[in-house]
């Protein structure tokens, strides 16, 4: 049996399945201002677990219960740039003094490639990890250019950084985000601060499970629907800001059937509107916005942001791009936003011009079922159709094996997807290359 909890900001939601994914039981209650209060009220409303359960899913975002953000060290391993292209010169002022502001470049790197851009001035790292430590800094976020495809500088910065402050909390950039050097460097530096959130949510509702004796493992929902454990969870808290929308807008596709809609979800505070192509729903093109104010490019589904008043508009709009899809609603205010009052439509079997009614329970039905998932993008150097293939076999291993360090089950690990295309502003032969792994949670004793 899996378990899945959606706290919410007006109500927490908790579902549990059985090993067909049937549900078994689900309950509703009022959410309270501490996470694990919430978790504990909706699991005692839930009943008795009639057996052992194989893995507990939470969704939360991040805006439920806003952090205040770590001081964070941030170095870039590059060559020089324009000052308005240092690190986290683009962010909005309070953001970045929030985090202390704290930042170097250093010589290093590697070129998109992976291709090295020339040594790495170690001398240079020490100094900026001793300036730190006599700042009072221990968390540090370390971007390499190139890291994606040539990790290798930032793991060498990474050994001289905790030589020079032993138990430093480290974010390295080639785990996090796309090749754009300064879009992964944003990511990682975000990553960093959240540490403290993470540490503090993986504790609760670790505590919460023990404390009702269930013994199975928790794991976290990614923005875009997929699931990673708490350990990496602990690592990566950026995957994991905003899942409430991409898991209901997918909770509400496996409930109706339907692949292709404008779903609603009527939250608490917003009214949020995905489109959902092919059971995907669709992501954005650019940055959006992430913790503490900060524009984040991570593949996060394109949301549009409106009012109960707005709802309508959006939906008209959002159609036009989608023509002949349905209409589907989910949260607790979709009744003021036009959906039906019906479970499964007009009676007598027409068309319903507004879809299917809502349902309080759908993101947590959808993360007790959900998968883990991974994505990894690297540039890759190709001079033929063998090499390439080399090279994309090399991507699915890496993301393989990433999903599995994310918490699947080995046996269960699979490519969803995986793309590549030549990259426009370079030499014939180099690829970019998407790739989407999921599987199983792992299920076992909980840490």
């Amino acid at each position: 049996m899996r378990l899945g909890i959606d706290v919410g900001h007006a109500t927490s939601t908790a579902v549990l399945l059985d090993p067909a994914g049937q549900v078994l039981a689900e309950a509703v209650v009022d959410s309270v201002p501490r996470t694990d209060d919430c978790l504990r009220r909706a699991l005692v409303a839930l009943g008795p677990v009639p057996g052992p359960v194989g893995s507990v899913a939470v969704v939360t975002d991040l805006a439920r219960r806003p952090p205040r953000p770590r001081p964070v060290a941030v170095l870039r391993l590059a060559s020089g740039s324009h000052a308005a292209l240092a690190p986290l010169a683009d962010w909005p002022v309070p953001a970045r003094e929030a985090l202390g502001g704290l930042t170097a470049v250093v010589t290093g790197g590697s070129a998109v490639t992976g291709s090295p851009l020339g040594p790495l001035d170690r001398e240079a790292v020490r100094a900026f990890a001793t300036r730190a430590r006599q700042a009072g800094v221990r968390v540090f976020a370390l971007c390499a250019a190139g890291a994606p495809a040539g990790p290798g500088p930032e793991l060498e910065a990474a050994a001289i950084v905790t030589a020079t402050i032993p138990g430093a909390a480290l974010s390295l950039s080639y785990e996090i985000g796309s090749a754009g050097l300064r879009e992964r460097e944003t990511a990682t530096a975000v990553n960093a601060a959240l540490g403290g959130w993470a540490e503090e949510l993986v504790t609760d509702c670790r505590a919460v499970l023990r404390s009702l004796r269930i013994t199975a493992p928790v794991f976290f929902a990614r923005d875009d629907g997929g699931l990673v454990s708490g350990d990496y969870f602990l690592r990566h808290p950026v995957v994991g800001t905003a899942p409430a929308s991409g898991c209901a807008a997918r909770g509400a596709l496996t409930r109706t059937g339907v692949d292709r809609a404008v779903v609603v979800d009527a939250g608490a505070r917003s009214v949020r509107c995905l489109v959902v192509r092919d059971g995907e729903p669709e992501r954005s093109s650019r940055p959006v916005p992430g913790p503490f104010g900060v524009r984040l490019a991570l593949g996060a589904p394109d949301v549009v942001e409106s009012d109960g008043r707005e709802a309508a508009r959006s939906v008209s709009r959002l159609l036009e791009r989608i023509p002949g899809a349905e209409v589907l609603y989910t949260g607790g205010r979709a009744e003021e936003c036009g959906a039906p009052a019906e479970t499964d439509g007009p009676r007598d079997g027409s068309p319903a011009p507004y879809g299917r009614a809502p349902r309080l329970t759908d993101a947590a039905r959808y993360a007790a079922g959900a998968e883990c998932r991974v994505e990894l993008e690297q540039v890759v150097s190709a001079a033929g159709r063998a090499e390439l293939d080399q090279s994309l076999s090399a991507v699915r291993d890496h993301a393989l094996s990433r999903c599995v360090a994310a918490g699947a089950a080995p046996g269960s690990v699979r490519i969803e997807g995986l793309a590549h295309a030549p990259v426009a502003y370079l030499p014939a032969g180099v690829h970019r290359v998407t790739a989407r792994a999921v599987g199983a949670p792992a299920a076992g004793a909980a840490r």
